[in-house]
């Protein structure tokens, strides 16, 4: 049976253990390390300084550089948390006669995919949280510690370069859907597993997508050279 048949059927068959995930990782993708960090260190909030994203960058430009740490574990943490709980109510719940592989898979990039969401428009902020780069990067570090290991020296190596964040960040999320494909087919699949590269790359993709959606205003600036760069030293 097709990968994509099998998905179908799982959807009709479990759509409440489906439900049940997605709910769960986008409430604990609302929790805005940022925010909550910044509001601890400065009783501000930090949607109100410097740029005005509520992520680790901004925070390290406005707050310093423990609450940006922070900022960033705290990210990692509530992603990794989201796809493991994901992998758990899906193969726990689910009803039909599925391999544990694709239901582990399902339910990885499914809590990955609302774990984002609920970065981006978390229900406790008023749905307006961050960008999703560090979310998407402790998805991927489950997913496949490889590509996220690889993805991560892109971005180091384009920030030391240009010191433009919002690049580094786009380029390697996006490569990381092309890794993928290869990846699954051809390191892990001995070029057979086409199928399900394929669909691993299309979900992976719409993570992708949500997070170079969110970054259309630093593209603009990165194309009329108004973006700004990094600096370690605090803005005032």
């Amino acid at each position: 049976m097709h990968i994509w048949t099998q998905v179908w059927e799982l959807m009709q068959s479990s759509w409440v253990a489906m439900l049940i995930t997605a709910v769960a990782a986008y409430l604990l993708g609302s929790v805005n390390t940022a925010i909550i960090v910044t509001g601890i260190y400065s009783d501000k909030d930090i949607r109100h300084c410097g740029s005005g994203n509520a992520g680790a960058t901004n925070v390290l430009r406005t707050i310093g550089k423990l609450p940006a740490l922070i900022t960033v574990l705290g990210d990692l943490a509530k992603s990794f948390l989201a796809v493991f709980l994901g992998q758990l109510l899906m193969m726990s719940l689910s009803n039909g006669d599925y391999s544990p592989d694709m239901l582990r898979v399902i339910g990885w990039y499914l809590a990955g995919l609302f774990c984002i969401l609920g970065h981006l428009y978390p229900v406790y902020f008023n749905f307006r949280g961050g960008k999703g780069v560090v979310a998407l990067l402790g998805m991927e570090l489950i997913l496949d510690w490889r590509i996220a290991l690889i993805s991560l020296g892109v971005f180091i190596i384009i920030v030391a370069l240009t010191r433009f964040v919002s690049l580094g960040a786009l380029v390697a999320a996006l490569g990381s859907v092309g890794l993928t494909y290869v990846f699954r087919r051809f390191v892990d699949g001995d070029g057979e597993a086409t199928e399900m590269a394929a669909f691993c790359t299309v979900l992976l993709g719409v993570s992708v997508l949500l997070v170079v959606l969110k970054h259309i205003p630093n593209i603009g600036r990165l194309l009329t050279g108004k973006e700004s760069k990094l600096s370690f030293k605090r803005s005032k």
